[in-house]
């Protein structure tokens, strides 16, 4: 399988992957669902499938989670470069406003 893009995932001043770390402590099931995704962002880009790869504003995209019923999470990242796609932040739909404000932050200024 090529991939057009390159996964990467955002390192706090620690050394730490936040988002792999939170992926970690899901169920198997979830975390295959969300790693499949992942996957298809770096094959495909986040155009082929707009409502699970969502532009929200400015550098900042998501991929959203449309199984239904379920969690309802959200994976947040942005371009670092023309086809590094960095993930900087995650969660589900009752912590989606903070992680979105974690992932401005993250990617306007790399801190955490």
């Amino acid at each position: 399988m090529e991939t057009r893009y390159r996964i990467k995932f955002w390192t706090n001043q620690a050394g730490v992957k936040p988002v792999a770390k939170w992926m970690k402590l899901l169920n198997e099931q979830d975390r295959e669902y969300l790693g499949d995704l992942l996957r298809e962002l770096a094959c495909d880009g986040p155009f082929y499938r707009p409502k699970v790869f969502k532009h929200l504003e400015k550098s900042l995209w998501e991929v959203r989670d449309l199984r239904s019923p379920g969690p309802g999470f959200r994976i947040y990242f942005g371009f670092d470069g023309k086809y590094i796609c960095l993930v900087v932040a995650a969660g589900d739909k009752n912590s989606q406003k903070r992680d979105i404000d974690m992932a401005k932050s993250r990617l306007d200024g790399n801190k955490e």
